[in-house]
This record gives C-alpha cells, sequence and structure tokens, in this order.
C-alpha cells in the first residue's frame, strides 16, 4: 500500500473519528438542537423558521449567535456576517440549545447562493410591498369621505316641493356623480326658524326625501348610491324669521377613500 493510500485512509478515520465524537457530544447534552429550515418571519431578535415538517420553530438571536455565510459545493469555505441578513425565505441551519418553548441561536448557517436568491426575490417583492402599503392605506380609511361636489336647492315657505330651477340644479348635479366612480351621495334638509321645532323637523326630512326620490326616479341615480335623506332641522345659518335661503336641501357627492378616491367632475 502507498503512503498516500495510507494517508487517505488516515484522514477518512480522522473524518469518521470527528464526527462521532460530535454525536457524542451531542448526545451527552441533548439540550443541544440542530435546526434546518426556512424562515417566514424576522422580528427583532426573534425569527421563525419553518421545517420540511411546515413545523414553526421560535428561534431567539442574541450578541453572541455566529452567523455564517457557507460557499461552494461542500460549504466547508464559510465567512462571519452578521443578522441584518436574515430575511425571510432564507433557507438556514440553526444550531443552538432548548430556551423555554423557544430555541436560542448559538450559530445560524446558510448558503451564499441561497442569500442572494433570497435577495433577489425581495427585490421583486417590492412593489409588491408598495401595493400592500396602499391597501393597508385603503383600510384606515373606510368610512373617510371626500366631498368632491355639493348643491343646494331651495323650497317655498313650508313647501317640500321641487321647483323648476331645483330640478335643473339636480339634473346636473346627478350627471357629475355619474361620472364618479363608487360615488355616493348624502343629503341634508333644512328649514328656515319660523315655526315650532317638530313642524320643522318633519319638514326638514320631507324636503330631503323630496330630493332624495327626484335623484333616484327622475336623474336616473342608482338607489343604491343615495343615501336615505337627513332631517336637519332648522337651518345654522337660518337666522331669525323668513329666510328663503335656509329652506334648503344640501346634496353632496362624496367617495369612501377605502374604495376609490373617485374622479372628481
Amino acid at each position: 500500500m502507498s503512503t498516500r493510500t495510507v494517508s487517505r485512509a488516515a484522514a477518512r478515520l480522522l473524518l469518521v473519528l470527528v464526527g462521532l465524537t460530535s454525536l457524542a457530544a451531542l448526545a451527552s447534552d441533548p439540550a443541544k438542537t440542530k435546526l434546518k429550515g426556512v424562515i417566514t418571519a424576522v422580528q427583532g431578535d426573534t425569527i421563525t423558521v419553518v421545517d420540511q415538517a411546515r413545523t414553526a420553530h421560535i428561534v431567539q438571536v442574541s450578541a453572541d449567535t455566529v452567523y455564517k455565510k457557507t460557499k461552494g459545493l461542500t460549504n466547508v469555505i464559510h465567512e462571519k456576517t452578521d443578522a441584518s441578513v436574515l430575511a425571510a425565505g432564507l433557507p438556514v441551519t440553526v444550531e443552538g440549545s432548548a430556551a423555554g418553548d423557544a430555541l436560542a441561536a448559538r450559530e445560524i448557517s446558510f448558503r451564499s447562493e441561497d442569500l442572494r436568491t433570497t435577495r433577489q426575490i425581495q427585490a421583486g417583492m417590492a412593489p409588491t410591498t408598495e401595493e400592500v402599503g396602499a391597501m393597508n392605506k385603503r383600510m384606515d380609511e373606510f368610512g373617510t369621505y371626500e366631498q368632491l361636489d355639493a348643491a343646494e336647492v331651495t323650497f317655498d315657505s313650508g313647501s317640500a316641493k321641487l321647483s323648476a330651477k331645483a330640478r335643473g340644479d339636480l339634473d346636473t348635479f346627478a350627471a357629475k356623480a355619474k361620472q364618479t366612480h363608487n360615488y355616493a351621495v348624502v343629503l341634508q334638509g333644512f328649514t328656515d326658524s319660523t315655526g315650532n321645532a317638530a313642524a320643522n323637523q318633519r319638514l326638514s326630512t320631507q324636503r330631503a326625501a323630496a330630493v332624495a326620490n327626484y335623484l333616484q326616479q327622475n336623474a336616473g341615480l342608482a338607489p343604491g348610491r343615495v343615501r336615505a335623506g337627513d332631517g336637519m332641522g332648522v337651518a345654522p345659518d337660518a337666522g331669525s324669521g323668513s329666510n328663503g335661503a335656509a329652506r334648503k336641501v344640501v346634496a353632496k357627492l362624496v367617495v369612501d377613500k377605502g374604495v376609490q378616491a373617485g374622479v372628481k367632475p
């Protein structure tokens, strides 16, 4: 047997002995754990790793955790890095010990090729992240309305009948509404300060209902888009006595910011 053959055999034996020694060390310390999986979340000093059995494991990192980026087919060549490279989607091997329900990481290693692929995927997801941000903003704005247009129509004293001018103004208002995506119409009826409070409340409600009916039945707005009119009683700017400008219905064209910004007429 040649000297070279003996050397190779000795090297193989040495590797076997090293492997057996490592296994013995792990067996003597059952708290030591080796976990392979993919990072699914990174939150401060805690990362979540899902293994091949699709079981999620909580891993805690610290200032003592060592991060290794391996290279080559054998992964023997490696260089140290830091926790900033950890990201969702990165396959890792974690070595550490149990710490309650978590695993305290002593070492986290990953292949440089996997890190490069993960970064490429993250870069490709950037537009999606922006879209998610926009969607979250819209979710926060549901129920927040933006007024795009308004119309006021006035009534004769004690009346809820629409005049010819009022009908024309509502037709113009309805035409603008039809050009707006996901619109809604909000109606508020008012009276002047003459008469008693109960009568004014009824009359303001009747005026708002008259406008709602006209917009739906004559101006062609979808019933679901016209909110039930609110009777507001005496107008805030009614002053005292008879005031023609206070005998009105205010129609507002609005959009829900959380649905769509709308198209301003």
